[in-house]
C-alpha cells in the first residue's frame, strides 16, 4: 500500500458523508459533455501534436479541495480535456495553465501532477464516491508526475489507495509558453476485467480530474479537482436526472442553513464564522451533482470523509455527526438550489 495520495486525492464529500451518484446525460456539476472524437491513426502521444491541438476542447473546472483539512488555497482553475480514438487505441489530452513547472521531487519539494479516475465496475448503479471509491465500487487512477514517472492505482474506499501492475497504460507530459499538456493513452484491448469499459459505441466511462501545483507545495488532498465528468457519445447507466423542486429558491436555502444549524458546523461563503466541525462546502455546486448533494442532506453516513472531529462511532461503526435532515421537502429543495449555486 502506498500513501500518495491520500484519502480525498480526487474529490473529498460534502457533508459529514455521502455516496456520489451517476450524473446526467450532461457531464459533470455544470460542466460541458465531453465528445470522444474518432480518428484513423492512433493519438499521438505527444501532447504538443497539432493532431490534439487542432482538435475542439471542452472546458471544465477544477475546484480547490477545501473540504478536508488541510484546504487549498487559491481559486478555481480552468483546464480543458480533449478525446480522441482509434481501432486501436484511446487517449486523453489534459492541459491547464501554470507559470512554471516543478519537476523535481526531494524533501520538501514536489512536482506538478495530474491523475484521471475511473469507476471500474462497468455498468455501476451509482457512481463510486469520488473521494478514491466506496467498498463494493472500487476505482481505477492514473498519475502522472512532472518528474516523468506515471503509474496505475486502485482504491475502494479511504485508506486503501494501492500499485497496480503496469497495464499499458502511458502518459507524456510536456510544459510550454505557461501551459501544461499531459497525454494518457491505453489500448483498446486493454479496457476489459475489472478495467472501466472504453467503447465508442456504446458510451465511455465517466472520469474525474484531480491537478497539483507542485511549486504551491501541493500534494496528497491539497489540489484543484473536478466532479464526476460524462463522456460520449452515450449516457452513464443509472443516473439521476431529477430536478430540483419546482419553485426552489437559493436564497430561501441560504436562510434555511443557517436556521437549521448547517451554519454551526460548516464553512460557506454567506458564513462569516467559517467553522471547521463538518467539510467546507464553498465549491459544493462546482465539484457535486445534484443527486451527490440531495443525498448528503438525507443519508450522511454512508461513505464518512475522515476529516477531525467528521464522525463518531456508534454501535462500533463510524457515523457522521451529522444527522439526516430533518425539515420539509420544500425547505430541502431550497437549500440544494443554494449549495448548487456555490462555485
Amino acid at each position: 500500500m502506498i500513501r500518495l495520495p491520500r484519502p480525498g486525492w480526487a474529490l473529498p464529500a460534502l457533508l459529514a458523508g455521502c455516496l456520489a451518484f451517476p450524473l446526467p446525460a450532461a457531464a459533470g456539476a455544470g460542466d460541458a459533455f465531453i465528445a470522444a472524437r474518432r480518428i484513423p491513426d492512433a493519438p499521438p502521444l505527444d501532447p504538443l501534436s497539432p493532431v490534439w491541438l487542432k482538435r475542439p476542447a471542452t472546458a471544465i473546472t477544477l475546484y480547490p479541495q477545501t473540504s478536508v483539512p488541510p484546504a487549498t488555497a487559491g481559486k478555481p482553475l480552468a483546464a480543458k480535456l480533449r478525446v480522441l480514438y482509434d481501432d486501436q487505441s484511446a487517449a486523453i489530452h489534459v492541459e491547464w495553465a501554470d507559470a512554471a513547472p516543478a519537476r523535481g521531487r526531494h524533501i520538501g519539494r514536489f512536482a506538478d501532477a495530474v491523475a484521471l479516475q475511473w469507476p471500474m465496475n462497468r455498468s455501476p448503479a451509482r457512481l463510486p464516491y469520488i473521494g478514491m471509491g466506496h467498498a463494493g465500487a472500487p476505482v481505477a487512477v492514473w498519475l502522472w508526475r512532472a518528474d516523468g514517472s506515471a503509474e496505475t492505482l486502485a482504491a475502494e474506499g479511504f485508506g486503501t489507495l494501492t500499485r497496480r501492475a503496469p497495464d499499458g497504460m502511458q502518459a507524456r507530459g510536456a510544459w510550454k509558453d505557461g501551459v501544461w499538456r499531459v497525454v494518457f493513452r491505453r489500448a483498446l484491448a486493454a479496457w476489459s476485467g475489472d478495467a472501466p469499459r472504453f467503447d465508442p459505441e456504446r458510451g465511455l466511462p465517466p472520469v474525474a480530474v484531480a491537478v497539483w501545483n507542485g511549486e504551491a507545495a501541493e500534494r496528497d488532498g491539497i489540489k484543484r479537482l473536478s466532479a464526476w465528468l460524462a463522456m460520449g457519445p452515450g449516457k452513464i447507466d443509472g443516473a439521476d436526472a431529477r430536478p430540483l423542486g419546482a419553485g426552489a429558491d437559493p436564497e430561501r436555502g441560504r436562510r434555511l442553513m443557517s436556521e437549521h444549524g448547517c451554519a454551526a458546523c460548516h464553512g460557506f461563503p454567506a458564513n462569516p464564522a467559517r467553522p471547521r466541525i463538518g467539510p467546507d462546502l464553498s465549491y459544493a455546486g462546482g465539484i457535486h451533482t445534484l443527486a451527490y448533494l440531495r443525498e448528503s442532506l438525507m443519508e450522511p453516513s454512508k461513505v464518512v470523509v475522515p476529516g477531525k472531529g467528521y464522525d463518531m462511532v456508534q454501535e462500533g461503526r463510524r457515523r457522521s455527526r451529522m444527522p439526516p435532515f430533518a425539515g420539509t421537502e420544500a425547505e430541502r429543495e431550497d437549500i440544494l438550489a443554494y449549495l448548487a449555486s456555490l462555485r
